[in-house]
């Protein structure tokens, strides 16, 4: 089985079956149901629920909350059907249009029930029990100065790179934030050998990040470099800091009597609103993406169809040598389709981030460009040449 299910069909099918009855009925294994649920913030009858319900005792399901911010409305449940992704261009037609997305709830309301759920975001001093997301670049700064203590002469290669009052207040700001958001399903993520590479995982969608001073800019080969000195001004950006229009962007600087430690919570906040935000719009992209495929694929098979022929047609003779151009072209089909079917693989499984939406743009792309059915070289050309 290989379904899609929004989080009210699958809220009402656990609640309305036991979860191993409802595997065996779709074929599907339980943890599949169970992992769905899970993901989607769904819960699950408590132990001893069907029990009492078959007692006849009074029983109360749990009610769904509503979708977290970023997260996806619709659940995969069990394996992606491979075959089903490598539809013909006929059969792609003759499929409905896709609906638009629509969200019932404003942002503000989002915005509302988001604090509610995040509540106070406390500025945590010490860093001996970081964040997750934060642990691995200060273990790996760790053993940069263990390095440096057990050699004869310090290696500038081995220096830790974290030790500047700078260094150490940025991480602090970027700890809070990890431990704080926690609560509401949010994952700060701190990568790179200087932890500029910042981003933070909003149910499904992924927010970039920017921690530094404000006038701190990459070097020439376009890697970012730790700051030395104590604490400076520190500038934080949600959101892109260039592309679309459509991007959500907010920023907070230090002031004098106002620092940004004393505003974590106003900046956890803006985070899990700017994550529904982004969700909201990379939706409304796909949506275009998918009706501008269609209208291609239309159009080109329409020109196919009342492209006039010459009069008369004269008898059209294949040479031998045509057929391994045939095989080429029934080749080069079959790998388009498996391009189709492997994007559509990767995007039910990974997070719709501005770069793998960009790769899945040019993966469909090269598929249509080698596809004799959808590009514009003609398909016998060649093997009447042959």
């Amino acid at each position: 089985m290989d379904e899609a299910l929004s989080r009210q069909a699958l809220y009402d099918l656990v609640w309305s079956e036991p979860i191993k009855a409802a595997a065996q009925r779709l074929g599907v294994p339980e943890m599949a149901i169970k992992n769905a649920c899970m993901s989607g913030d769904v819960p699950v009858p408590y132990r001893g629920y069907w029990t009492k319900l078959a007692a006849g005792q009074p029983t109360r399901p749990i009610p769904l909350p509503c979708r977290t911010p970023g997260a996806n409305e619709m659940l995969r449940i069990g394996e992606l059907d491979y075959q089903a992704s490598r539809a013909t261009p006929e059969a792609q037609l003759a499929q409905p249009l896709p609906k638009p997305p629509r969200f019932d709830e404003s942002l503000e309301s989002v915005r509302a029930r988001s604090q509610v759920r995040l509540g106070a975001v406390k500025h945590v001093r010490d860093l001996s029990s970081p964040w997750a997301g934060l642990r691995q670049i200060l273990q790996e700064d760790q053993k940069r100065a263990a390095r440096q203590r057990s050699e004869k002469s310090a290696s500038p290669w081995n220096k830790p790179l974290f030790e500047s009052g700078f260094e150490k207040r940025r991480l602090r700001i970027l700890n809070s934030l990890g431990l704080g958001m926690a609560k509401a399903r949010a994952r700060i993520e701190v990568r790179g050998k200087a932890g500029r590479d910042v981003s933070v995982l909003v149910g499904d969608t992924r927010v970039p990040l920017r921690l530094d001073h404000p006038l701190a800019e990459p070097d020439r080969q376009g890697q970012w470099q730790v700051r030395q000195g104590p604490a400076d001004t520190l500038r934080l950006m949600i959101g892109p800091s260039t592309g679309r229009a459509d991007c959500y962007q907010v920023f907070w600087e230090d002031v004098a009597d106002d620092p940004l430690e004393e505003r974590l919570s106003a900046v956890a906040l803006e985070i899990l609103v700017a994550g529904e935000a982004e969700f909201r719009a990379e939706a409304a992209r796909a949506h275009a993406r998918q009706l501008q495929y269609r209208a291609q694929l239309a159009q080109t098979m329409e020109r196919r169809r009342v492209e006039p022929r010459k009069q008369p047609d004269p008898p059209i003779a294949f040479p031998q040598q045509g057929r391994q151009h045939l095989l080429t072209q029934a080749a080069e089909w079959r790998a388009a389709q498996d391009v189709r079917g492997f994007v559509a693989a990767v995007l039910a499984r990974s997070d719709a981030t501005q770069p793998l939406m960009a790769w899945a743009d040019w993966a469909l792309a090269q598929a249509d460009a080698l596809d004799p059915v959808t590009s514009q070289v003609p398909i016998f050309s060649k093997a009447l040449k042959a």
